[in-house]
Parts: C-alpha cells; structure tokens; sequence
C-alpha cells in the first residue's frame, strides 16, 4: 500500500514539471493537444472571421454610397438655388420688387397678381414636380404660389410675420428644416425651405428674399438604390439629429435622440445587433445615415460554416503526421542556438552559425550573430571615444594657458609699473593668479556657471587693461549659477576667438555674455558686434562643426574643442551653433540640458 502511494506522488510529480522536458517532447505534445481541440471552437472562429469580413466590406462601402448620395442631394439643391435666377429674366418683376410705397392698396394687390402668377407659370406649373410652393418676401410684401393650400403664415425664427420684415441672409443662401419655419401644408407633406436673397444687378441693392419649398420626393429618388436589403433603413438629419428625411415617412420630423453616442460621424461603426454607415454633407453639414441589422449580413453563412468545419478537421489530421517532423525540426536548431549562447556568456564572441533554413530559427541564428557584432564594435566605439576624450581633455588643458596672453598679461603690468599706478598693478597681479590658479586645477571636469564666469569676467577685465576704450564688456545671468553645472573651459575659447577675430579700427568692441534658461536647456552665448563673417566664411565653420573634423585644427581649434566637448559630454543633438553677418556681428550658442551636476563625465 505504501508503495503504490509512493508511485501515484512520484507520477503527480512528473506530471508537474512538464516544463522541464526536453523543447522537442514539449513541442510534441503541444501539437498533440492542438488536435484536439474541440472542432465546433475552430469553427466558430472561422464563422466570427467570416462575419467580420462581410461587416468590413458592408461598413466600407456602404460610406461611399452615401457619401455619393450626399453630393448628388447638394447638387440638385444647388440647381433648385439655380432655378431662382430666372427671375431676372422678368423685367416686369424686377420693377415691382423694386417698389417699396404705394399709394393705393388696389395698386399693391395688383403688383401681387402679377407676380404670383409668374412665380406660378415658371416655377409650379413647370416641368418641376418637386417644388410645392415659391414664396418671395420683399419690403414688407409677400408674393406666393403654392401647388397645395398652406394651413401658417410664413414665417422663419429669423423674420416673423408674413410682412413683416425681410429675412437677413446676409447676401448667403440657405437652406431652411421645417422646424425653422412655421410653414405647414394642409396635407402634412415634409419639406425643406431653400432661401436666396435677390440683389438689384444695376444699384446693387436687396430686393428682398425668394423662398423655394422643396418636396423631398428628389432626396427619396437618390437615396432609394442603396436602401435595397431587407431591413436597411436611411435617414437625414442636421447636426442635432432632427430628421428631415426618412425610409420611414412617419420618422420624419423627430429627432434622433442617440446622435451624441454615436462614436463617428463620418465612416461606418457597429453595436450588438446594427451596423451604421454615416456621411456628413460639405455644404450643408447634413448627415446621411444607413443602418442595418448584422443577422441579415450574415443570414446566408451557414453553407461556408459547414465547408469550415470540414476543413478544420482534414487540418487536424494533417497536425498530427506532421507533429513528430516539425518538433524535431524546431527543437535541433534551437538546441545549437543555445549552446552557442552559452559559449557567448563566458566571453567567447567568436562563434560561428551555420544557417541551414530561411526560417524564424534561421532568422533569429542570424540577429544573434549580428548583435554580437555589433556588441564588438560597441566595445571598439568604446575605447574609441574614451580615446577621443582624453584628446579632448589635453587639449583644453593646452588651451587652459596661452601663452599669448600671459605675454601680453604681463607686458601690460610692466607698462602700468613704470606709470607707476600701482592700484591697477595689484588688481591685475590678483586677477591673473586667480586665473592661474583656476586653470591649474585640473580636478574638476565640471563646474558652476558662477566659477566659469568668474573666470571670463576675469580674463576679459584683464583684456580691457590692455586694450582700455577699445574693449568693453557687459555680462547678464539669468539663472541661479550656483546650482547649474557646465564643463570647465567651455566659454573662454568662445571669448578668446572674439577678442582674436572682430576688432574693427577705430571701433569700440562690445563682447555680450549671456546666459538664460529656455525649457529644459540652458543658453549660452557669447556675442560681439565687431567685424563679422563673409557668408562663405560662415559656412564653412558650420561645415567644420557639423563634421566634426580634425582639419584646420590650428585656425579653429577653440571652437571645435568646445564644439567636441559638447558632443562628448552630451550627444549629437548639443553642438555650438554660430551666426554671423559681415560688418555685424558674431554670436556663438552653447545649449546644455540642465541640473547638469558633476558627475565625472
């Protein structure tokens, strides 16, 4: 008893760590339960794709029938705006509208018939059948002719009263809903009201509003052909959802309620039991609507249902001869992919693939000997740029003293001794041994701005000394420079090559540093308004920045140290940007990210 206890724990422990089987018995197996699957599941989802196909095509097409329908509607509103041009045929009419007094009413009335029966001779008794009516509003009159009596006066939310005063469009045609009017015919017919203003062409002058009723017998005609399977149904609404055309002439007139829940206006979108197809008009902003019950797409599927359901099984047959061959196909390949992830792991790169497929094992044997690559050349870019640094390094330290100003320094202080104005002597003596003692300080590769500016305002109250009214400087902080670190030496150049190249004869030369903060960088510039660079010249320096290149070291060797310095200690994207222009000016940009500490970079 106790044995045969001990064999059941020991096969529930086996059972346990089917992870720990070899990738080719897991592959096996794993093919053997995919065969089982129960078939009605495999089926259902070829249906649901089966279903979702038809519903993409639906909800593709069906859009651009409506957007098609759309702009067959506002063609022909746009030829309804056409027809009431005719009116300046009449010259008769023109002249009446023009009237704005009468002497007598008999006078009025009489103008009234005339024009009532030529807006019924063009326009109702014309070859038209959809206009219902035409009505014209001008000064304080109202001409009309009607295929059927009308129960309201005319009457808009704009202008009330059917002589009261004339509805302004603005010298713009509109298009009015039935719920913008108090308009009603005695039949209860739905329309819609197009309204143009008519203009006098000789004084440019308005002589009031023709109003044009349409029957929406026309928008029926055009939507009609795509509302052609059972159950379908088509609207138009405006942008609040009231309807003022439906496949159901008893919807007209009310509101769609759920427009604000639907997720689109344009394009097509499904819920549980409908699937939508919406456009939305250029002109008038009108939203042409089809919708559709998804079981009458999907109500002739069963035959393809019953061919997939044979198809996944002669499938399952299939898996289970091939289960052996692709679990050993698999497994090889990735058996000596690993072993040579291994011999990766102790340091040895030097390993060798032998692709034998065009297969994802293949593939992924080949990314794995090409990130080993490129991890060798990261090493090699490694050294290589800690190389380029130290480069870097000894040639700010070079810079840190030129010996060209330490001569001059110091003639300039033996000039002052024998003027014997010993004040500026000891100001000078003090300033250069600050200098040299922060250029010997080689400890620190980063500093606060307040150090290095305290070095450049040094440096240049020691230039103004020499070159007294010639040279003047003005430096403006904009940050807290106590707590924003920059790399030493990273000014002085700029300065130094300013002082160097823009002193103009005869000229004061002003040297601007400023330094301010924009978003998350830090701006440096160095400017002055001496001689400036030929845009040739201008180029050039960009070209040497942008490169990055040792050539011409000796004539820039202070901008592109700080240009390399830039790139070293934050990236490609923060270079020394220059501008200049002949006879202006030169400003030199520095950009640094901030809160740059020292961090031994």
């Amino acid at each position: 008893m106790i044995l045969q206890e001990k064999m059941w724990i020991n096969m529930i422990f086996k059972r346990r760590s089917f992870r720990d089987y070899r990738l080719q018995t897991k592959l096996f197996i794993t093919y053997i339960a995919i065969t089982v699957i129960p078939i009605a599941l495999l089926g259902y989802l070829a249906y649901s794709q089966y279903i979702s196909s038809i519903e993409r095509q639906v909800g593709t097409y069906i859009p651009r029938l409506l957007d098609q329908a759309n702009d067959n509607i506002e063609r022909q509103i746009d030829e309804f705006f056409q027809m009431s041009d005719q009116i300046y045929n009449a010259p008769m009419i023109i002249e009446i509208l023009r009237k704005d007094a009468y002497q007598t009413v008999s006078a009025m009335r009489q103008d009234e018939f005339i024009v009532d029966s030529y807006l019924s001779s063009t326009f109702i008794h014309g070859s038209q059948q959809d206009i219902l009516g035409v009505f014209i509003s001008s000064n304080n009159r109202l001409f009309s002719s009607t295929r059927t009596d009308y129960l309201s006066g005319f009457s808009t939310k704009e202008a009330v009263g059917i002589y009261g005063q004339n509805l302004d469009l603005r010298s713009q045609e509109r298009v009015l809903l039935p719920n913008e009017t108090s308009l009603q015919f005695q039949d209860k017919r739905p329309f819609i009201l197009i309204a143009k203003p008519l203009i006098d062409v000789e004084n440019r002058l308005s002589l009031g509003t023709m109003f044009i009723v349409l029957d929406l017998s026309f928008i029926d005609r055009i939507v009609r052909p795509i509302d052609e399977q059972e159950g379908a149904e088509m609207w138009l609404m405006n942008k609040k959802g009231y309807m003022l055309y439906h496949t159901s002439a008893n919807q007209v007139g009310r509101k769609d309620g759920e427009i604000t829940e639907y997720p689109t206006l344009n394009g097509s979108f499904k819920t549980e039991e409908m699937l939508f197809g919406m456009d939305v008009s250029e002109q008038q902003q009108w939203i042409l609507t089809h919708r559709i019950p998804l079981g009458q797409l999907t109500a002739e599927t069963n035959f393809v249902r019953t061919i997939t359901i044979l198809l996944f099984m002669a499938v399952i047959i299939i898996a289970l001869i091939m289960a052996a061959l692709l679990a050993w196909g698999v497994a090889k390949p990735l058996q000596h992919l690993t072993e040579q992830m291994k011999r990766v792991e102790k340091g040895d790169f030097n390993v060798v693939f032998d692709r034998q497929s065009k297969d994802e094992v293949g593939m992924l044997s080949d990314r794995f000997q090409t990130m080993i690559r490129e991890i060798q050349g990261l090493i090699r870019e490694k050294y290589q740029i800690e190389l380029k640094q130290k480069e870097a390094e000894i040639y700010a330290l070079q810079s840190q003293i030129n010996p060209h100003f330490m001569y001059n320094t110091l003639e300039t202080i033996a000039m002052t001794v024998e003027e014997d104005d010993r004040d500026t002597v000891v100001d000078m003596v003090t300033i250069l041994g600050r200098m040299l003692r922060y250029s010997l300080s080689n400890k620190e590769k980063f500093v606060t701005i307040h150090q290095e500016l305290q070095h450049i305002r040094d440096y240049l109250t020691i230039q103004s000394y020499r070159f007294e009214d010639e040279l003047a400087f003005r430096i403006e902080v904009q940050v807290d420079g106590n707590k924003e670190y920059i790399p030493k030496f990273i000014l002085q150049p700029l300065v130094e090559n300013a002082l160097e190249h823009a002193f103009v004869p005869g000229k004061q030369l002003v040297v601007v540093v400023l330094i301010k903060r924009a978003g998350a960088e830090i701006h440096m510039s160095v400017s002055d308004n001496g001689a400036g660079m030929s845009k040739i010249k201008l180029l050039e320096i960009r070209q040497l920045l942008t490169l990055q290149t040792d050539l011409n070291r000796d004539h820039h060797f202070g901008i592109l140290n700080v240009n390399g310095r830039l790139v070293l200690h934050y990236g490609e994207a923060y270079t020394l940007q220059v501008d200049s222009e002949k006879s202006t000016g030169t400003t030199m940009l520095i950009r640094v990210p901030v809160n740059q500490e020292e961090t031994g970079v």
